[in-house]
C-alpha cells in the first residue's frame, strides 16, 4: 500500500466536499496548514529542506489542488523543522507504473543517498536539500503518471540539482608547485645580406635583452642559433649563420654575460635549414637572416594534481 493510498483512506469521506479552500483543507491536512506558516531561517540542511518542501507543498495545494501530495511534502518539511531529518522517498513504496521507471528512480535515489551520507548535508546544505526535494517531486509525479511534462520537469530539475550538488561537494583542486627548466625569454636580431656584423637596430635589441637577463642571472642558459636565407650554397650559409651567432655571442660576453656567470652560451649554426619564412632556393629574405637568442631558466609552475589524487 502506498503512502498516498494510506493518506486517502485516512481522510474522512464525509469531509471530501469541504476541500475547496486552504482553510477548509486545513481541517483535514494539518501539515499543509502548519508548513504554510513556517518561516525557516538558517543555512542548515534541515532549514533548507523546510523551505524546499514548503514550496512544493504549497504548489501542490494551491495550484494543483492535490492535497494528498501536498500533505506528503508538508509532512517531511515539518519533520525537518522539528529536527527530524527525512530521507528521500523510497520508490518501491509508491505505485510506479513500470519496472523501468521504478529502476531509474531507485538508481537515482541510491546515488543521491550516497552523496548525502558522504557529508553533503553538512558541506553543501542548500544544494543537498534542493536535490532531495526535486527528487521527491520526481517520484510523486512519476506515480501520478498522467502528466508527462510535469514528470519531465521534475526529473530535469532533479538532474540539474544533482549536478549542482556534485559540483558543490567536489574536492578543491590539489595543487603543488614544481621548479622546471623552461623558456623564459627570446630575442631575434636581423642581419644585412651576406653580413655577420651587428647593425645598430640589432645592437639595441641585444642591449635590452642583456639588461633583462642581468635581472635574473645566474639561473639561465642561453642558446644562440644563427640562420641564413637560401641565397648561395648551403655549406656557405652554414658558415655564415655560424659567424652571425658568434658575433652575437661575442657581444653578449662583452656586456658581461660570460660563460662563467651563466650556465652556458650554446651556439648553433642552422644555415638555411630552419627558415622563419619558407622560400624557394636562392631567395633573399631579410627575416631569414637572423640570430635567435633563447633563454632557458628555472620556472615555478603550479601543477593540478586533483586528477592524479582521485585515481
Amino acid at each position: 500500500m502506498t503512502i498516498k493510498t494510506l493518506l486517502r483512506r485516512s481522510t474522512p469521506i464525509v469531509l471530501a466536499g469541504l476541500i475547496s479552500t486552504p482553510v477548509a483543507a486545513g481541517l483535514i491536512y494539518n501539515d499543509v496548514a502548519e508548513i504554510r506558516d513556517r518561516a525557516p531561517a538558517g543555512n542548515t540542511f534541515n532549514a533548507q529542506l523546510v523551505q524546499e518542501y514548503k514550496k512544493i507543498a504549497l504548489f501542490e495545494a494551491d495550484e494543483m489542488y492535490d492535497w494528498v501530495d501536498a500533505e506528503n511534502h508538508a509532512t517531511k518539511g515539518n519533520m525537518a523543522a522539528e529536527g527530524k531529518t527525512p530521507l528521500p522517498y523510497i520508490p518501491a513504496e509508491w505505485n510506479i507504473a513500470t519496472q523501468t521507471e521504478l529502476r531509474e528512480l531507485e538508481l537515482a535515489r541510491a546515488e543521491l543517498v550516497t552523496i548525502l551520507d558522504d557529508g553533503a548535508r553538512m558541506s553543501a546544505p542548500r544544494e543537498a536539500a534542493v536535490a532531495q526535494a526535486k527528487y521527491d517531486c520526481w517520484v510523486e509525479q512519476q506515480e501520478e503518471g498522467h502528466q508527462p511534462t510535469h514528470i519531465a520537469a521534475c526529473r530535469d530539475a532533479y538532474l540539474a540539482a544533482l549536478d549542482d550538488l556534485k559540483a558543490a561537494v567536489a574536492p578543491e583542486p590539489v595543487k603543488t608547485t614544481a621548479v622546471v627548466q623552461d623558456e623564459i625569454a627570446r630575442e631575434t636580431v636581423y642581419f644585412e645580406f651576406d653580413k655577420s656584423t651587428i647593425t645598430g637596430q640589432a645592437q639595441a635589441k641585444i642591449d635590452s635583452f642583456v639588461a633583462e637577463m642581468k635581472q635574473i642571472q645566474p639561473v639561465v642558459t642561453l642558446y644562440i642559433a644563427g640562420h641564413a636565407d637560401t641565397t648561395g650554397p648551403n655549406d656557405y650559409n652554414v658558415d655564415l649563420s655560424r659567424d652571425r651567432a658568434a658575433s652575437v655571442r661575442a657581444e653578449l660576453e662583452r656586456q658581461g654575460m660570460n660563460v662563467g656567470d651563466y650556465s652556458d652560451l650554446e651556439v648553433e649554426a642552422e644555415g638555411e635549414t630552419d627558415l622563419a619564412v619558407p622560400t624557394a632556393d636562392g631567395v633573399r629574405e631579410p627575416r631569414n637572416r637572423r640570430v635567435e637568442i633563447i633563454a632557458h631558466g628555472q620556472v615555478t609552475k603550479v601543477i593540478d594534481q586533483t586528477a592524479a589524487v582521485s585515481k
